[in-house]
């Protein structure tokens, strides 16, 4: 298999998959610099349908239990870092959805993670009437591997 960008995927073992995901991740949360709920899960491997020992990591998280200030001030915090910390930001603005809610993405340079970033908080628009916005206010956080292919005899879905 190949990555997105065409190129064979690169050997590494899903552990390290997975530590790497979770130290970018521990980065993101050290930029927001906000000290809310955070979900507890951590980075999960998703083999590939096809096998071969091909497979991605994937961490989806979030930070809650703050205000909207609060969550929009560490929103855009992180946009001003990330490109600080080897991120280069790909896409900034609201997402086409009927929340309109902020939405970043990235790409990590050094590692080819790929980040995206979702600010869900009440909004004074209204649409039919109703306010827009979540019924729990969070930053959504999904961070993503390319394309790893697992060294020979190392299972991914054992991970």
């Amino acid at each position: 298999m190949t990555d997105s960008g065409g190129s064979p995927s690169k050997e590494m073992h899903p552990t390290e998959a997975k530590k790497l995901a979770g130290k970018l991740s521990s980065d993101l949360f050290d930029m927001v610099r906000l000290q809310g709920k955070v979900t507890p899960a951590g980075p999960a491997v998703m083999a590939s349908d096809e096998g071969g020992g091909d497979y991605v990591t994937q961490h989806v998280w979030s930070i809650s239990r703050l205000s909207s200030e609060e969550l929009t001030r560490g929103f855009y915090r992180l946009r001003e870092e990330l490109p600080k910390k080897g991120w280069r930001i790909t896409h900034f603005g609201r997402a086409s959805s009927a929340a309109r809610q902020q939405e970043m993405e990235a790409v990590h340079k050094k590692d080819g993670y790929s980040l995206s970033v979702e600010l869900w908080v009440k909004s004074s628009e209204k649409i039919d009437g109703h306010v827009v916005g979540p019924k729990s206010e969070r930053i959504l956080f999904s961070v993503g591997s390319p394309t790893y292919r697992s060294p020979k005899g190392v299972d991914p879905n054992d991970y």
